[in-house]
């Protein structure tokens, strides 16, 4: 009896190890799954980056992609431009109910007329040259390929082999209906593959002011690393950075219409899609939570109101963002330009600043600029304009 106790024992022992050995292999194997929602198993490796630039371009728009590596995508290296005044970069802190305090209308306008005394002493220099600075960054065109045309997807991979730049996504077909997906999918491929700071998300019809968004992103960073002990217990604010809309109403009709969006009367306050900016953190709560998160039909949208509840996030709504569906009047101070084809952005790389101005200007309907009041309810938030 003692000798079948004690082989009883020893099986038991014996199925523990072996059971618990598969369990172990099994999760880490889970673990290291480079993408379990995108597909994408493979990419080059590459040191830790600052920003990683996902640009959201159909197969056929191989010009649009031409015309943005000719132009803004060659302003990032090297960087020439001094670090923005310190009073310039701004960090939110926590309130004693562990909010994040938001800047006003009179704070935004502050900072916007720091920027802009600062853009003139850069293009008027009177000091020595400043040194240059390379700062690690790489950029996506990020594509569905599934039921792609053979055609069509031959010539994507003849552009893959010159350029090395298109992020294939091949558990995506390329349709509008698709774009949250899509923008879940490249998320999940680029944490999963890539340390970086920082994401930069534009459309394929969208001009960046890169260096100076580049230098803007490694001066907040710098100070965040050194003020990093002042938050204490508290998470470090996670940045989401663009130009954000709370008034607008849901829409029933077009191809925007969202039957699925029923979480209040207007779409909870987010950052237009034209191209906005999103922490690393922010991304991994997106991309390792996906299957989780309702997709509503516009990206944007989705990605507001994925981040909602999150009370680290550093909304900063900036002006210098033009990112709407239509273009605002052309501002100097504007960083980030969505709806310019690949003339208007060649015009811009040369410093044509507003040649899209024609002579019916004035009869457009242009959206008005605005500095955003957290204070207010949604429906008065987007009253105090930029003059």
């Amino acid at each position: 009896m003692r000798r079948m106790n004690n082989l009883v024992t020893l099986f038991t022992a014996m199925f523990a190890f072996f059971f618990g050995s598969f369990l172990t292999t099994l999760l880490t194997s889970v673990d290291k799954c480079p993408a379990h929602k995108s597909g994408v198993t493979k990419l080059e490796p590459h040191p830790e980056l600052l920003l990683v630039i996902l640009v959201l371009s159909a197969p056929q728009y191989e010009e649009k992609r031409l015309g943005i590596r000719n132009t803004w995508l060659r302003l990032g290296q090297p960087l020439r431009l001094p670090y923005y005044p310190e009073d310039f970069i701004y960090l939110p802190t926590y309130n004693k109910r562990g909010h994040l305090e938001r800047e006003g209308p009179l704070e935004q306008a502050n900072r916007l007329r720091i920027y802009v005394d600062w853009l003139d002493s850069v293009q008027n220099p009177k000091s020595s040259k400043v040194a240059k600075r390379n700062i690690k960054i790489k950029h996506f065109f990020a594509i569905g390929t599934l039921g792609i045309h053979p055609n069509l997807r031959a010539n994507l991979d003849k552009e893959q082999g010159q350029f090395q730049d298109l992020l294939f996504l091949p558990r995506l077909t390329d349709v509008y209906a698709n774009l949250t997906e899509k923008l879940l999918h490249s998320i999940d491929a680029l944490i999963h593959h890539y340390n970086f700071s920082y994401l930069l998300k534009v459309d394929d019809d969208t001009y960046v002011k890169l260096d100076y968004l580049l230098n803007e992103l490694v001066s907040y960073d710098r100070k965040l690393i050194r003020k990093a002990q002042d938050y204490r217990g508290d998470p470090l604010p996670a940045l989401y950075w663009g130009y954000f809309n709370g008034r607008a109403n849901i829409k029933t009709k077009g191809q925007w219409s969202e039957s699925n969006y029923y979480l209040a009367q207007r779409y909870i306050t987010y950052a237009l899609g034209g191209g906005y900016v999103l922490g690393r953190k922010l991304c991994e709560l997106v991309g390792n939570n996906s299957h989780y998160l309702s997709s509503y039909v516009s990206e944007d949208i989705s990605v507001g109101t994925w981040l909602a509840g999150f009370r680290h996030v550093y909304r900063r709504h900036d002006p210098r963002f033009d990112t709407g569906y239509m273009s605002r009047k052309c501002r100097q101070h504007h960083l980030v330009l969505h709806k310019r084809n690949e003339t208007l952005m060649r015009d811009l790389y040369k410093g044509k600043l507003c040649t899209f101005e024609a002579e019916n200007e004035k009869y457009l309907k242009r959206p008005t600029e605005y500095y955003y009041d957290w204070r207010k309810t949604a429906d008065k938030c987007c009253d105090s304009l930029v003059v």
